[in-house]
């Protein structure tokens, strides 16, 4: 398995520390710093994605086996992205793709994140079956529905 940089393992370790704190210590960081942890644990659940998808397409049972890991971190990441995303985090916080859709429509944001905790809680049992079609079919499904839910709705294009 690649190793990540540092900046992921940072995240990684943001976002569990986020997990356990109360929303109003984060939401008290000015909209900047949001902005900031949040972009590093967006990159930070990507890099996992690369690995996971990696060791699936190995097609070796062990290193999909493995890869759990990978999503257990992306499951954990998922669970701070709510309290990283403060009104004052978008555009007049600096750049990001994040629409104002977010704070318009929270509930919906709320869902959306819901579901990538869900699909990604799966995707960590499908891995530890070392099915690699088992384990294709629920990473799919956590990139279409966990990551796309959210990117389809609420972040802009690419440029």
């Amino acid at each position: 398995m690649r190793i990540l940089k540092a900046r992921h393992l940072a995240a990684a370790i943001v976002a569990g520390s986020l997990v356990a704190m109360s929303s109003a210590t984060v939401l008290a960081a000015n909209g900047a710093e949001s902005l900031a942890l949040r972009r590093a644990v967006m990159q930070s659940i990507g890099a996992h994605f690369g690995a996971t998808v990696a060791a699936i397409k190995s097609g070796d049972k062990k290193r999909i086996q493995a890869a759990a890991r990978q999503a257990q971190a992306i499951n954990t990441l998922s669970k701070g992205v709510l309290i990283l995303t403060p009104r004052g985090s978008g555009a007049s916080a600096g750049k990001t793709r994040a629409l104002p859709k977010i704070w318009q429509d929270w509930a919906g944001y709320q869902k959306a994140a819901a579901a990538l905790t869900a699909e990604s809680a799966k995707l960590v049992a499908a891995l530890k079956t070392g099915n690699a079609k088992a384990a294709m079919s629920q990473f799919g499904r956590t990139g279409k529905v966990g990551c796309g839910g959210c990117h389809g709705t609420y972040r802009a294009k690419k440029k």
